[in-house]
């Protein structure tokens, strides 16, 4: 137990590195999203293309690959989180099940530092570059002809619409507050905060939950073109004046969420603090 507790100490600024890199990606993307509503840089605001515009910047190669650095530490931080239980959640049946949210939280940042890498490691390509939907649904294609494979894409379609509901329940819960030292910071700090957590889940619980949906729909109908990424989900929210406003909504919301990791890299909190196990989950950053 010593050895678990002096490892999750050394693997600390892991997880503050990791918050940075995961709040550029949002920031960006929501930066992305914002421009192309505005007619100004029309590229596709999902993670992929964010990575072949960072490539195409002067000095972007650096940025992607702190980007996957970061990622992939966060990763490997969320990993020790859950095996050395710092917030003492327990063995009981509610803690594990807790313990095990937040090991799966690292699924997603590993997927996308493996995507990450991959297109950093090819070619710089000028222009639009690989579409991220296109290659996607590519995969997609490849599973629908598993053995229940249709099973399996819809299966990760209702995992994904459930996580989405799950930012609400986090934020009722104010389950976020977990894994932030809150209480030595300001009035003003706190409710700033506070904002940014619940604008900034509630936007990504709304794009999870579409993400969810292309892929439900997808296995359902056996059909991998209806699948979609981030910024099919964007579109699909957009369009006329009212669309527009929601595409707005969601896209600053994302910027929230965004800032909100960078406010965790400041005040991550490591240890247990008042009593975690009144919490439905921990916050999955």
């Amino acid at each position: 137990m010593h050895l678990l507790r002096r490892l999750s100490i050394v693997a600390r600024p892991l997880a503050r590195l990791g918050c940075v890199a995961i709040g550029t990606v949002y920031v960006l993307i929501g930066v992305l999203a914002l421009l192309a509503l505005a007619g100004i840089f029309i590229e596709a605001a999902d993670e992929d293309r964010l990575i072949h515009v960072l490539r195409n910047l002067p000095g972007g190669t650096i940025v992607v690959w702190a980007i996957i650095a970061g990622a992939a530490g966060y990763v490997v931080w969320r990993g020790i989180e859950a095996w050395t239980d710092p917030y003492e959640f327990g063995t009981n049946w509610h803690g594990l099940f807790v313990r095990t949210g937040i090991a799966l939280s690292a699924v997603g940042y590993a997927v996308l530092a493996y995507s990450a890498a991959r297109i950093a490691a090819a070619p710089v390509v000028r222009g639009r570059g690989e579409v991220a939907e296109e290659q996607r649904q590519r995969t997609i294609a490849d599973v629908l002809t598993w053995p229940g494979g249709d099973w399996f894409v819809g299966a990760a379609g209702l995992f994904l619409l459930v996580m989405g509901v799950g930012q609400a329940v986090l934020l009722l819960r104010r389950s976020y507050t977990i894994e932030i030292n809150l209480e030595d910071r300001t009035p003003a700090v706190r409710r700033g905060i506070h904002a940014l957590a619940w604008y900034g889940y509630a936007a990504r619980g709304v794009i999870i939950a579409l993400l969810g949906y292309f892929l439900l729909r997808g296995g359902l109908s056996d059909d991998a073109s209806r699948v979609g990424d981030t910024d099919t989900a964007f579109d699909t929210i957009g369009g006329g004046l009212i669309g527009d406003f929601a595409f707005f909504v969601v896209a600053v919301g994302t910027l929230a969420y965004g800032l909100f990791m960078y406010a965790c890299a400041l005040f991550y909190r490591f240890e247990r603090r008042g009593n975690p196990k009144n919490q439905t989950t921990a916050a999955a950053p």
